[in-house]
């Protein structure tokens, strides 16, 4: 007889828990529910409404038997055959009737399905015979093989969502940068392009969010940027090495790859080797593709490769689920957690309908106790009409007045519910099929010509790979890698805008496709500006079946018109389509807008990387280099910025020629003037950088250095104007025409800008240009905004005199931007005026560096530079 070994218990990870979740007791509430079950007992004690006054007398809908879809094979089919059963589903089948009575006469209470105990309030773990079909199910068929003592336990969730917040609120505590040290900062492991809306939910808890290097199977366990390497590497001025990981490990969103076995085991040993506790969240785990990897080979003449593994277990034979299909499947990490550190999400999101916001977590009986005193104080279970109507449909009622899905209204059973899913995989997989032939015939552009040579004229084809994507193995999307590179115009415009326009190209009125652009998927601004732009992801779920070779042409033939423009104005007509307002730029500037905006403003007037985002990648956390001061000071922007005002942390560096506790005083004037200077709601970025400036230069600067100022004036001087429309002096109407020198128009999605730059000895001069401008030049009199800004220096009575000032004619705080502009250029005597005519769409921070970008280039074509007159 072969010995087995005994298998261990879960390992205690509570030195992971939340101070928060450590501190949270059982609801004394709930504990008392247990004896509302003692059956006859009068209850004169709960808050419970009465249940014959719920309007509701019966729960009831049709339902498809669960043999209405076709499934497709467990074994690879390598290429596919012929005899592959066609995508048309059996609708034509009867449905049957599931039906929730008001009251169900069994005293059991494991299978009593009825309205008055599924609309009433419940315990915390999920309705009652939902729970326990759901961890049988859970424990016997999904993941039999889990090899620690007593097996999981499991929660009812609403949704994946939730079931992922309550695991970070569980496992984490909540850091603030400006109240918090750095090293009590957690972070969180991610793939590099990863389902959004778990980073939405860990970044505003201070997590660092930490991408790790994927390949075609999704996360690497080693090598450059592997979890090995990182968590070795690991530079805890950062923070606390990273001890959570979120992973979606089959079909991968948005990237399609699927995790293998031996995959598995290695990150799993680097999580061990760490403490890393992983957080699988599974929606995809039905919709596996052994077809997919034989297509491919074929696809492309290569030999099939053979990637079936046997699961190796740990302590015992590995045991088998009772269902080919669910032993076919890549197992969990479950079936490799010896420690008992895999918290797994699941859903009925993708198996019966996202609206049901239901779900379930699997994980050690510790963690799920934890979970489980976060759910009585928050959700508490999900929706009774939900819970109530899958577990009729498929347990089928224990009760005369109930009826349940599949034939004779018995419910599917596990038999039935597991033939669902191989249906739904049928379904999913030929759609995948479809599309996946469509772009593999598709992803070249093909090019003709003839070739002469010294004795025969040739015939020559040329290939050009326009796109190249791997066959998924799971899940919903083929994640398409778009070929730039190859593309007539990629040496001659920005990458991020060549992907943007084929964005926007594929949305026109001939093509009408639209798909995931990379960028919504980049968990840091870092992978976002580096290589989103290459990714487009495209789902083959979500469209009517008939409508997907149709689309998937579509795509093909879009991308291929676009490899066909050779001009910039070929890809400025496609960006003049785009609607009013990019979603992608949307998302971005909900969250980091107006920080951005005085980024790029101050970037395009002090120079490149004066404000940039600090190399950590923490959100938020930017260096600050004082212009001239040989100081860096670190900031940190909180998402609500401006409406809360951003702090001033450290002294990141200082010169190795600057004196003693200079640095100190920096950040301690530059503190007190982000006091003065911040109003909620306006951003003060650029007044924070003036006023500090102004206050290190006090007691240094000369009296013909500085700004207009009464006291260095003679008595009959007057002031500079608040704006150049409030006239100083009566302009002389006979004076000669300003001799304006222009800059190169530049147009951006719609707007168009222009810069003028002339010559001035007066504020009056400047005035009477201005005027002189909008009364004769109809265009620049019906731009949007005319921003100016002027600088002025002459001598009064035989003193040194200067005035400045800008002009936002309604683009807010562009004025000032660009009176800096000329600061640091150090020109005189010249009024630079910007006429912009908005186009519809907004620009957000690119403007300003527009705006910028034409005034110098007046400036510069004017030929102005320092006045050559020098001060007394």
């Amino acid at each position: 007889m072969a010995c087995t070994k005994e298998a261990p218990k879960p390992l205690d990870l509570s030195h992971h828990y939340s101070r928060v979740t450590k501190n949270r007791g059982s609801s004394a509430v709930k504990d008392f529910y247990k004896y509302f079950r003692i059956p006859n007992i009068g209850n004169l004690a709960g808050g419970l409404p009465n249940n014959n006054y719920f309007p509701f007398d019966t729960l009831e809908g049709a339902a498809a038997l669960p043999d209405r879809f076709r499934p497709t094979p467990n074994k690879p089919v390598d290429p596919p055959s012929e005899s592959q059963p066609t995508s048309k589903s059996n609708d034509g089948l009867p449905a049957s009737q599931v039906l929730v009575p008001k009251t169900s006469t069994s005293a059991d209470l494991l299978r009593k399905i009825d309205l008055k105990t599924a609309l009433q309030y419940g315990t915390a773990q999920g309705y009652p015979p939902l729970y326990s079909y759901l961890r049988q199910f859970t424990r016997e068929n999904m993941h039999p093989n889990v090899p620690y003592a007593d097996g999981p336990e499991i929660i009812l969730t609403c949704g994946s969502t939730d079931g992922f917040n309550k695991t970070i609120e569980a496992l984490s505590n909540v850091w603030d940068e400006g109240h918090d040290p750095i090293n009590e900062r957690e972070g969180i492991v991610v793939e590099e392009f990863c389902y959004m809306n778990a980073i939405q939910a860990a970044r505003p808890r201070g997590l660092n969010i930490v991408p790790i290097t994927i390949d075609d199977e999704g996360m690497k366990a080693s090598g450059k940027g592997g979890l090995d390497n990182v968590l070795k590497t690991w530079d805890e001025s950062k923070g606390r090495r990273p001890h959570l990981m979120y992973t979606v490990t089959i079909g991968q969103n948005p990237t399609s790859g699927t995790l293998s076995i031996q995959r598995r085991q290695e990150i799993y040993a680097v999580c061990s080797k760490y403490d890393v506790i992983i957080v699988e969240d599974d929606p995809y785990w039905y919709l596996q593709y052994p077809s997919a990897n034989g297509s491919s080979m074929a696809a492309r003449d290569q030999p099939s490769l053979k990637t079936s593994q046997p699961l190796k277990d740990t302590f015992n034979k590995p045991k088998s689920s009772g269902y080919p299909f669910l032993d076919s499947l890549v197992p969990s990490y479950l079936s490799v957690d010896t420690d008992g550190r895999v918290v797994r999400l699941d859903t009925f999101s993708k198996t019966v309908a996202p609206g049901c916001r239901l779900g379930w977590v699997t994980t050690q009986p510790a963690i799920c106790e934890r979970l489980l005193r976060i759910t009585e104080t928050s959700t508490q279970q999900p929706s009774g009409f939900v819970q109530s109507m899958i577990a009729e449909m498929i347990m089928g009622p224990h009760n005369p007045n109930g009826r349940g899905g599949g034939k004779d209204d018995v419910g599917w059973k596990t038999d039935g519910w597991v033939r669902w899913l191989e249906g739904l995989r049928g379904n999913y997989e030929r759609r995948m099929q479809t599309m996946c032939g469509i772009f593999e015939a598709g992803k070249q552009l093909v090019k003709t010509g003839r070739r002469q040579s010294m004795s025969e004229d040739w015939s020559v084809v040329d290939t050009v790979p326009i796109f190249d994507f791997v066959w998924p193995l799971g899940g919903m999307f083929v994640w398409v890698r778009l070929n730039f590179e190859s593309h007539p115009l990629w040496k001659k415009t920005s990458h991020e805008k060549l992907s943007r326009a084929l964005w926007i190209h594929l949305t026109t009125p001939k093509y009408l496709v639209l798909v995931a652009p990379g960028s919504l998927f980049a968990p840091t601004e870092k992978i976002r500006e580096e290589k989103s732009f290459s990714y487009f992801r495209i789902c083959f779920a979500a469209v009517d079946e008939a409508d997907v070779a149709p689309t998937s042409h579509r795509f093909v033939e879009g991308c291929k018109s676009f490899w066909a423009k050779k001009k910039l104005d070929d890809i400025d007509e496609d960006m003049e389509k785009e609607v009013e307002q990019d979603p992608i730029e949307d998302m971005y500037e909900d969250e980091h807008s107006d920080a951005e905006n005085e980024v790029e403003a101050i970037n395009s007037i002090y120079g490149e990387d004066t404000l940039k985002r600090a190399p950590d990648e923490a959100p938020g956390v930017y260096l600050l280099a004082i212009p001239q001061k040989d100081v860096t000071l670190r900031l940190s922007i909180p998402n609500q910025y401006p409406n809360v005002s951003l702090q001033i942390t450290a002294v990141e560096s200082v010169g190795s020629a600057t004196r003693k506790g200079y640095g100190t005083r920096v950040l301690n004037i530059a503190r007190e003037v982000v006091q003065k200077v911040f109003t909620p709601g306006q951003v003060c970025i650029f007044d924070l950088l003036q006023d500090l400036e102004e206050r290190l230069d006090q007691g240094s600067a000369t009296d013909d250095e500085q700004h207009t100022n009464p006291s260095c004036a003679s008595d009959d001087d007057k002031p500079p104007p608040d704006k150049l429309s409030d006239q100083i002096d009566a302009p002389d109407k006979t004076a000669t025409p300003p001799q304006w020198t222009l800059s190169a128009t530049v147009t951006e999605k719609k707007s168009v800008f222009i810069a003028r730059a002339c010559a001035i000895k007066s504020t009056s001069e400047a005035q009477v240009a201005m005027t002189h401008l909008l009364s004769t030049d109809k265009r620049a009199s019906k731009a949007t905004h005319n921003i100016s800004a002027y600088r002025i220096r002459t001598l009064v009575n035989g003193r040194g005199v200067t005035y400045q000032d800008g002009d936002d004619d309604g683009e807010d705080a562009a004025g000032g931007r660009l009176l800096k502009l000329l600061q640091m250029m150090d020109v005189w005597n010249v009024l630079v005026v910007v006429s912009r005519w908005y186009g519809g769409v907004k620009l957000g921070p690119a403007r300003f560096g527009i705006i910028n970008a034409v005034a110098r280039d007046a400036v510069v074509a004017g030929g102005f530079g320092k006045d050559p007159q020098p001060h007394r």
